[in-house]
């Protein structure tokens, strides 16, 4: 018991910080995150709960089926944001209204959690370098990706994440992210650099030397709907008519079930367009964006 409440201490900050990160999660999934080497989940449920006695709380938990879901409070959002350790700002949305939903929003955000901790595990990306739902300006409005991931290798992938969507959304997001890609350049650029347009500024690097991200799609399973591999090869026959797609955007696919058994790391990704069949590839293989 000593050891777990020391550990429980030595770990809350991580927690909170996770927590304002990812917007909502299981302490199984937390351990995965944060303590993969320990059996069970003590320590951490350990720090949720010295979170949540905290006055006024930072956590907030829900519970259904037998499991609990722990969130940010908006205390726990301000604390986590005056740490200066977040990637980016989480601004005063918690997932209060994720982890209590009736409706396929909580496993849509749990799905999201579960694709981190594969990226986690293969060691690809490190949770902490994952952006949940930050807005990108396009002239057709914004474009929000349910995750932005920087890659070890110095890169960045979009990530999305699909249940319940029907195909023509699905669609529909992947021309936001073409209308984001062609953009024109905003700002007047100087003397020595040309204007550059928002997805430049901010995931090309100094020089350009950085293609457009990688749009990868993660098909998780969704009751009373087809299984991810079904509507994986539904979606690859409507993707590939997205003008852009396999020129100046590179699309892949998986699904959660394999990603979470083979490891991000692993061939798991199915490249949209055509010329590649159903070949899987690597992350480090998939073909860059021209």
């Amino acid at each position: 018991m000593k050891a777990a409440a020391k550990a429980g201490a030595d770990i809350r900050g991580a927690v909170l910080l996770t927590l304002a990160q990812l917007r909502l999660a299981t302490p199984h999934q937390l351990k995965e995150l944060l303590l993969s080497h320990q059996q069970d989940t003590d320590h951490v449920r350990r720090a949720l709960r010295n979170l949540f006695a905290e006055s006024p709380a930072l956590v907030g938990r829900t519970h259904r089926a037998q499991q609990s879901y722990w969130y940010c409070t908006p205390a726990g959002l301000a604390e986590a944001a005056a740490s200066g350790e977040l990637a980016s700002p989480v601004g005063r949305t918690t997932g209060k209204r994720i982890a209590a939903s009736k409706t396929g929003l909580r496993e849509h955000g749990l799905a999201l959690v579960d694709t981190v901790v594969a990226f986690h595990r293969a060691e690809v990306a490190d949770h902490a370098d994952w952006r949940v739902e930050v807005a990108h300006p396009t002239p057709a409005g914004n474009l929000v990706p349910d995750g932005v991931v920087l890659l070890a290798g110095g890169s960045s992938v979009f990530v999305e994440i699909d249940r319940t969507m029907s195909y023509a959304r699905l669609v529909a997001k992947l021309e936001r992210y073409d209308a984001y890609r062609n953009a024109p350049a905003s700002g007047r650029g100087n003397a020595a650099r040309a204007p550059r347009s928002h997805w430049q500024e901010t995931y090309a690097g100094p020089s350009l030397e950085r293609p457009f991200p990688a749009v990868l799609f993660v098909f998780a399973p969704a009751p009373r709907r087809a299984a991810p591999t079904t509507r994986e090869a539904a979606f690859h026959e409507r993707a590939r008519r997205v003008g852009s797609v396999n020129y100046r955007l590179t699309v892949a696919t998986t699904t959660l079930p394999r990603l979470t058994r083979d490891g991000a790391d692993a061939p798991v990704w199915r490249v949209v367009g055509n010329g590649h069949g159903e070949e899987r590839r690597t992350l480090a293989a998939l073909p860059k964006a021209r």
